[in-house]
């Protein structure tokens, strides 16, 4: 199940409480980084939210691989996240697959979009789908969910795919990616633990010190 948009709204960064300052995650420059330097031509997004980030993976992909077609396929909920998981803190309903859909195909990339649960989802797309470059996983938060998301798209890499996991929460060893990457055979796979760290205050789970984790294949 795709979470993360319960979550995004209620992050606080830390940076100088005392003025009430803010300061925009360092982390997210990877993504960038990772598609430049691998000319990737398809992307696979677990968590797509608004959009916004798959615009920007795009926008680089067709930069630095000017001459392909871009295929980009995103997983979410959309329309079927529920008013009983909607959370209070929200300010507004995430937006319909249609409007995503219509924002990320001004990019002129091929888009796939596929709603629901991804515990769902996925395991059915894998046994019909061709390899990705570049794969993100950023949805729920929950380990199970995140675990059966990367035993789906683990199927789904070729031997110079990349995936990057977000919330690699340092400080927690019961939720999100970090008991899931943690797990990951190193026999198999070059498992990455990148350097920059987000500090935020959630609602929900306190104080999160949070990194991307890159796998790739051996």
């Amino acid at each position: 199940m795709n979470l993360k948009e319960f979550f995004r709204p209620v992050y606080v960064p830390v940076v100088n409480v005392y003025f009430k300052t803010f300061k925009a995650p360092k982390r997210y420059h990877h993504l960038v980084d990772e598609i430049r330097k691998n000319k990737v031509t398809s992307i696979l997004e677990v968590g797509t939210w608004s959009g916004d980030r798959a615009v920007e993976m795009i926008k680089v992909a067709h930069k630095y691989a000017p001459n392909k077609k871009i295929r980009y396929t995103g997983f979410d909920l959309f329309e079927d996240l529920t008013d009983n998981l909607y959370m209070s803190e929200l300010s507004k309903k995430p937006p319909t697959k249609k409007k995503v859909e219509e924002k990320l195909l001004q990019t002129g990339a091929s888009v796939e979009l596929v709603q629901g649960n991804t515990v769902e989802t996925l395991p059915k797309y894998v046994m019909s789908s061709s390899k990705f470059d570049f794969i993100y996983i950023d949805g729920g938060h929950n380990a199970e969910t995140i675990q059966s998301d990367w035993q789906a798209v683990s199927e789904l890499m070729h031997e110079n795919s990349v995936v990057i996991f977000d919330d690699y929460w340092r400080n927690r060893e019961d939720q999100s990616a970090k008991p899931v990457v943690d797990r990951i055979d190193t026999q198999k796979y070059n498992v990455e633990i990148l350097p920059e760290i987000d500090v935020f205050e959630n609602h929900n789970f306190g104080r999160l010190e949070i990194s991307f984790a890159k796998v790739t294949r051996k």
